[in-house]
């Protein structure tokens, strides 16, 4: 049984969202002082990017990369209780990523009675991957994977294979378990807006001897970081790393 699932990326992306608020006094800025400071801020980080800042410029891709970020924190901010979300006095501030003094106060709150309740399944969600992990006759690493790029996968015989990061990970005897209708979107390393598939979190359990399943939540994004989680589940008699073409 999954722990970390897409309620709990929807509650981690809740507490992202509100420990980057930047507070602001309503009452000596205006909405439109906010709006254009957010955006600057937003492309002096497209900047810092130069193979990025080539295609944007002299195009409207910054602007749409920037609504697209700002459509983004909206559906975050959507996700939110409707006690907390309609006490949110200047909401169209928030998905700016600024917050007035009265909201910073309120999400700030939320987000540590939040904090308590994603770390504890992040705790329980290590303590069966530790587990599985010390049964395994040998060393792999769930964590080692997670937040890596997802490079191909392909079957040989009763094995199956997956690149993740660079590492070439055998999944033995192996059985999915579950998986949603995507595909892995390989990241062109020349094309900074290519697609891409990255595994957001994952966690090996113990089944019984010889037998685990490692629970993926994968991610897939486009140019404009529109993101969909997908889970995959697999089982196998071993998980272990070998060589590119075993």
């Amino acid at each position: 049984m999954k722990v970390l699932t897409k309620e709990w990326v929807q509650r981690h992306k809740q507490l992202r969202l509100i420990n980057v608020l930047k507070e602001f006094d309503a009452k000596k800025m205006t909405y439109e002082e906010v709006k254009s400071k957010s955006k600057k801020e937003f492309c002096d980080n497209i900047v810092k990017d130069e193979e990025l800042a080539k295609l944007c410029y002299k195009t409207d891709l910054a602007e749409k990369l920037y609504q697209a970020k700002v459509e983004r924190d909206n559906k975050t901010l959507l996700s939110m209780p409707n006690e907390i979300y309609n006490n949110i006095r200047d909401k169209k501030s928030v998905v700016l990523g600024y917050a007035s003094i009265e909201d910073k106060l309120l999400l700030t709150s939320y987000a540590e009675k939040l904090l308590k309740f994603v770390v504890k399944e992040v705790e329980e969600s290590r303590k069966l991957t530790e587990f599985a992990e010390d049964y395994l006759p040998n060393e792999f690493i769930v964590d080692e994977i997670v937040g890596e790029l997802v490079h191909k996968e392909y079957c040989k015989g009763k094995d199956y294979f997956l690149n993740i990061g660079g590492l070439l990970i055998c999944i033995e005897d192996y059985q999915v378990i579950e998986r949603e209708d995507y595909n892995i979107n390989e990241w062109e390393e020349d094309n900074p807006l290519s697609l891409w598939t990255a595994i957001y979190c994952a966690e090996l359990q113990y089944v019984s001897d010889k037998c685990y399943e490692l629970h993926l939540l994968l991610v897939d994004g486009d140019k404009y970081a529109n993101e969909k989680y997908w889970y995959f589940t697999i089982r196998g008699s071993n998980f272990r790393y070998v060589k590119e073409y075993e």
